[in-house]
């Protein structure tokens, strides 16, 4: 995972409890990330948060791993 600091400001994907998140990373502290989604805000129990990646990197893995199609599998 990237630095999460050098991701405020940017669209990241948060998976909390199982739920994947889509937003605008605002804040993280000790005890919340905080996100703005299209909708609404969203504070997440830092306990409860398993990842946080750049939007779109997921995807970018998929396809890397030739789950997705434009990845390089050769099969």
């Amino acid at each position: 995972m990237s630095d999460i600091q050098s991701m405020l400001g940017k669209e990241v994907e948060v998976i909390a409890s199982g739920t994947t998140y889509r937003g605008v990373l605002i804040e993280v502290s000790d005890a919340e990330v905080h996100i703005r989604t299209s909708m609404q805000w969203v504070a997440l129990p830092v306990s409860s948060v398993s990842a946080v990646k750049l939007a779109g990197e997921v995807k970018r893995e998929a396809e890397r791993e030739g789950i997705l199609p434009g990845g390089n599998d050769t099969t």
